[in-house]
């Protein structure tokens, strides 16, 4: 068996490995993905990509295939069947709540099944070893490394500096190292059926993007194009179904949900899940970090489980990349699971919040609107000390740990575009002294912003420099001490 020397080994080639895989490459950091399956997902997933992940995927040089594997998010419709008369449950984005004004990109619909091939094609692009149909069947943390025995097609030994578990909500790798988690169970079992049928007698075109139908207590999806014809049905398994035959019952349910009794839908595929409310107990284990559904796992109200993957590999990655570098110590890498692990509690106890909610009901008391969940995190760590996870992005305290936000310059570029997303930059307001450390400075003075966005502008970079790290999160300001 060969043996293959590497910095990194990502167990796991999902949404959020496949993401980690890509960033560490684009940073020059020699990266081994491994993946049982023999390709990527088949079966659709996560569909809504918010607003934060299309920012990592605008810096990771995706975004606009992204764009052309989807389409913009049309809102969620609630309704008794899909050919009766619909309501809306919760409208697309506009760009004040989710794009223009707070990001220069907006939320969209994409298919987890079409952003994974985007995703493996960036991360070999950028140099990256994809192996699928390889199985990490050993791992053993040495303490200045670690070294995994993979079979399959692409069976060899590794040894790697670090290693990143996104092997799922179910991991063998955090069962492995007796990691446990915390949280609660979601009552029911979930059926998901991929069908393709012609249900344009019932939408009578009209676009539905996804919709809940009450009569038969199930939501309906739209994968793919309108030319495709292909549906998602989510439901629950119901008392009276005998779970070894489910696929024998979900013919009846589309039909309910459709409202077309007479419809003879091609069932491609029938999945059943236990949804739950868990995170990690540890997103470190010595030289193994955890990713994705491995560090949490949430219900699929609000759209977080993917996205909070992606979110979770972007700022892993850097650090990752900085260690192996040499430019940083191994203590940086502590500050992951100091950074995620809050935010993941935060996120997976709104996800359940969202869960109880009766749709078309306001919002609970506490539940946090989306936009300020993704784009108004603030992580406990830089100078100043954070009371809150939580602030509105449409008024930015720039303070250390907090997001830089999004601001329109005059020649229509996003401040977010003149980061580096391999570096640390500077930004100052001219004539303020900068920090001689920086990799990348940038001067950008009032004059050169969009008269509405100058407020902003002044508020966290008016006047003083501004260290921005490689995920684009302040990590020093002269306005904060």
């Amino acid at each position: 068996m060969s043996v293959v020397e590497t910095d990194v080994l990502v167990v796991g080639g999902g949404l959020a490995g496949l993401t980690t895989a890509a960033f560490l490459a684009r940073h020059g950091t020699r990266v081994l993905l491994a993946e049982r399956h023999p390709s990527t997902s088949m079966h659709p997933k996560a569909r809504l990509v918010n607003v934060r992940s299309m920012e990592l995927y605008r810096a990771l040089g995706v975004e606009d295939s992204v764009r052309a594997a989807g389409e913009p998010n049309a809102g969620f419709v609630l309704a008794d069947t899909l050919a009766g008369e619909h309501e809306t449950w919760v409208p697309p984005p506009s760009d004040e709540a989710s794009g223009g004004d707070l990001s220069p990109t907006t939320p969209y619909s994409c298919d987890q099944q079409r952003i994974e091939p985007i995703l493996r094609a960036r991360a070999v692009d950028l140099g990256a070893d994809v192996r699928f149909s390889t199985t990490a069947t050993a791992l053993t943390d040495h303490g200045d490394g670690v070294t995994a025995t993979l079979d399959g097609s692409g069976a060899a030994t590794v040894r790697a500096r670090y290693a990143v578990a996104a092997d799922g909500a179910h991991s063998p790798l955090c069962t492995r190292l007796a990691i446990g988690r915390h949280g609660e169970p979601v009552e029911g079992t979930a059926v998901s059926v991929l069908f393709r049928a012609d249900l344009e007698p019932a939408l009578r075109g009209r676009r539905v993007d996804a919709l809940l139908a009450r009569a038969a207590e199930a939501f309906l999806f739209a994968r793919g194009n309108a030319a495709e014809r292909t549906w998602q049905l989510g439901t629950y398994l119901r008392a009276e179904w005998d779970p070894q035959r489910v696929g024998a019952y979900v013919g009846d349910v589309v039909r309910a949900a459709t409202g077309l009794p007479e419809l003879q839908p091609v069932i491609e595929s029938v999945q059943t899940w236990t949804s739950g409310a868990y995170v990690a107990d540890r997103f470190r284990s010595g030289r193994v970090f955890l990713v994705g559904d491995a560090a949490h796992v949430m219900p699929p109200y609000g759209g977080f489980g993917g996205n909070t993957g992606v979110q979770d590999a972007h700022n892993l990655a850097w650090k990752l990349a900085a260690v192996c570098r040499g430019d940083a110590p191994d203590p940086l890498l502590d500050t992951y699971e100091a950074e995620r692990a809050p935010i993941a509690e935060l996120t997976v106890a709104q996800a359940l919040l969202r869960s109880r909610k009766a749709p078309g009901r306001p919002p609970l008391p506490d539940q946090i609107d989306a936009t300020t969940l993704v784009l108004g995190f603030c992580y406990p760590s830089g100078h100043a000390s954070v009371t809150g996870l939580v602030e509105d992005p449409a008024y930015p305290s720039g303070r250390p740990g907090t997001r830089a936000p999004h601001i329109e310059l005059v020649d229509g570029r996003s401040m977010l575009d003149l980061f580096d997303p391999t570096a640390f930059t500077a930004v100052r307001d001219p004539g303020t002294a900068g920090p001689s450390h920086a990799h990348r400075m940038r001067e950008v003075g009032r004059e050169q912003v969009a008269r509405r966005h100058r407020n902003r502008w002044a508020a966290v970079y008016g006047g003083r420099t501004v260290l921005v790290r490689p995920d684009g999160v302040i990590a020093a300001s002269d306005g904060w001490r």
